[in-house]
């Protein structure tokens, strides 16, 4: 199964990994497939080292690079050739498009403005929570 995350709960996951947001990216991580393309590894990188971020959680840049890297090389890159303007964020096509190009199931969020959308070409959009439990029940 092919997933790709939002920046939320990428950056979420990294800041407290036994969260629901962490579970799915660490001890999860086996179960599906990481989708990312440039433009979401760029905005993750972006998001990670502002300023206020950083100064909320002093070892955040450091501790969240080597997770970032370990991460990133379990990851598919995908180059889409063309981003939708579909969400109401236009920031947020950026995942739509990714997804699609990379043949995700699910895009995995807790941006209202991607959970409002509840699918984009026959690819689920769902929170951590919504995935973990299909992820258990797959399991089964």
């Amino acid at each position: 199964m092919r997933v790709v995350f939002d920046t939320v709960v990428l950056v979420r996951g990294l800041i407290n990994p036994g969260s629901p947001w962490g579970r799915l990216l660490f001890d999860q991580a086996n179960d599906y497939t990481w989708i990312v393309s440039p433009a979401i590894v760029d905005e993750y990188l972006e998001v990670l080292r502002r300023p206020r971020l950083v100064r909320k959680y002093r070892d955040v840049e450091t501790r969240n690079l080597a997770a970032m890297l370990e991460l990133f090389a379990t990851a598919v890159v995908v180059q889409p050739s063309a981003v939708p303007a579909v969400c109401r964020d236009p920031e947020d096509d950026k995942f739509l498009a990714a997804a699609e190009t990379g043949n995700a199931r699910f895009i995995v969020s807790e941006d209202k403005d991607l959970l409002a959308l509840e699918a984009y070409e026959g690819i689920q959009v769902v929170t951590s929570e919504v995935l973990l439990k299909h992820l258990d029940i797959s399991k089964t």
